[in-house]
């Protein structure tokens, strides 16, 4: 379905094409992802589907669908979520922070994340092929196999058709400038709304052993985490070798309302100081004063707040959804995974040593985002050369030769190649004055312009 409004044009797949995606999502190939290429499921299976109950019925009944037409069988577990509400700034913490008075353990907002143990349970002991459950971050060893399902809405679904074999070579070419290039050299993030940030790609933080005090695998390796590069190396942090000193800023995070102009100070990777944000501003002050004379086991120093995590999004095809920042949509976590996005998070490294140490302690842990839309990455590589891996909001690997060229086997690479989707900002993506239109209350701009939330470019 196509609707033209204000000479802007949005699309919502119909539910042939819906079917369509979940054939390819079907017999793609299994990467144990919440971001996965596939669920290669096959003639005799067994599947379990575990979603909860704000995920599109369409999206759902086609995978179902998908999966009955190849001979195998699937039984579909709904998780309720309860009553909607629209976000609020402090459902960003109710998501991803812990041991912090007025959020409880178990929340509507993190319920979005949290895997449903008892449903990892039933797949194992009832001996099922393959677990499909899950929205993002890792995935833990189990006997079958298990896969994410990180398309909700019919929106968001249309990025699970772009053809993985070319995604795949995205994600290896993008990867290749900061894994194999970037060694040993210097990184700047620069962003419109006014990161401005510098680090090292030091070589000690390549060695993939120190990582492996944390309970998953380690996360800055030889092998991409596709749709989710780590830009700069991960926690433990056993020094300052790797610098981050700057400004991080922006108005959107994982799951809250989107907030007033933020301005994150870091220095050497550490949070020193934090400016504006509104009440998630005053929220991440709080936390940051309670936590700030407290040793983490995997910090230099004291403090919680520590640069942990800085994810590049390969998908050009991924988008904001029409009901994002309602709690039924899921926030911004499905954007991030756009091509060229990237996301900060401050804080503990999730599911790593700190977290189990502060889990124990009944110590709050936990990180904060901050989204950058339109950022540049740029490495200085140790000869002196300037890569960029993003340029202004695009992902430099979807103009490789090499990219382009493979695309040609799928369709027109023009078509395949562009953003199916840009964030309408005011100043910066369209025209308007962004501090007078749009910084201080970035929420209330979206709301007075809903055409512009699913805007198709």
């Amino acid at each position: 379905m196509t609707t033209k409004n204000r000479s802007q044009e949005t699309y919502v797949p119909s539910l042939d094409e819906m079917l369509d995606i979940a054939r390819m999502v079907v017999h793609g190939p299994n990467r144990r992802r919440t971001m996965p290429g596939g669920y290669d499921i096959k003639a005799g299976e067994r599947a379990l589907l575990a979603v909860n109950s704000f995920y599109d019925r369409g999206v759902v009944d086609t995978i179902v669908r998908a999966i009955r037409e190849v001979g195998a069988r699937v039984d579909v577990v709904w998780t309720d979520m309860g009553p909607d509400r629209p976000l609020t700034f402090r459902d960003e913490a109710m998501m991803m922070m812990h041991n912090w008075p007025g959020i409880p353990e178990k929340n509507e907002a993190r319920a979005w994340l949290d895997r449903v143990g008892w449903v990892e349970r039933v797949a194992e002991s009832e001996g099922y092929d393959i677990l499909i459950h899950s929205l993002a971050g890792p995935l833990p060893d189990t006997h079958c196999r298990y896969e994410g399902i990180p398309w909700a809405f019919p929106e968001v679904f249309t990025g699970a058709a772009f053809p993985y074999p070319l995604w795949s070579l995205i994600n290896e070419k993008a990867w290749a400038m900061i894994w194999k290039d970037g060694r040993g050299g210097t990184v700047r993030i620069t962003d419109p709304e006014g990161t401005d940030i510098s680090f090292n790609l030091h070589e000690d933080y390549y060695n993939v052993e120190r990582q492996k005090v944390n309970r998953f695998p380690p996360r800055f390796r030889e092998q991409a985490a596709y749709g989710h590069l780590f830009t700069r190396p991960t926690p433990p942090y056993v020094d300052k070798k790797l610098g981050g000193t700057g400004v991080v800023a922006g108005t959107t995070n994982h799951m809250g309302r989107p907030y007033p102009h933020i301005r994150v100070e870091l220095t050497d990777g550490k949070l020193t100081g934090i400016h504006g944000g509104g009440e998630y501003g005053d929220l991440w002050r709080d936390m940051d004063r309670a936590t700030a004379q407290i040793k983490y086991p995997e910090h230099p120093e004291e403090g919680l707040f520590w640069w942990w995590e800085s994810a590049l999004g390969t998908n050009p095809k991924m988008r904001r959804q029409r009901n994002a920042f309602r709690l039924s949509g899921g926030g911004t976590l499905y954007e991030r995974m756009r091509s060229g996005f990237i996301h900060i998070g401050i804080g503990s490294g999730l599911d790593g040593l700190s977290e189990d140490w502060a889990r124990e302690q009944g110590i709050t842990y936990g990180h904060m985002h901050v989204h950058l839309m339109f950022p540049t990455y740029e490495i200085t590589t140790r000869d002196g050369r300037k890569l960029k891996v993003v340029d202004n909001g695009r992902l430099t690997a979807l103009d490789d030769p090499e990219v382009r060229a493979l695309a040609r086997r799928f369709g027109d690479p023009d078509e395949l190649l562009k953003e199916t989707w840009e964030p309408a900002v005011p100043g910066i993506s369209i025209p308007g004055d962004y501090w007078r239109d749009y910084a201080p209350n970035p929420a209330a701009w979206i709301e007075a312009h809903p055409d512009f939330m699913v805007t198709v470019r």
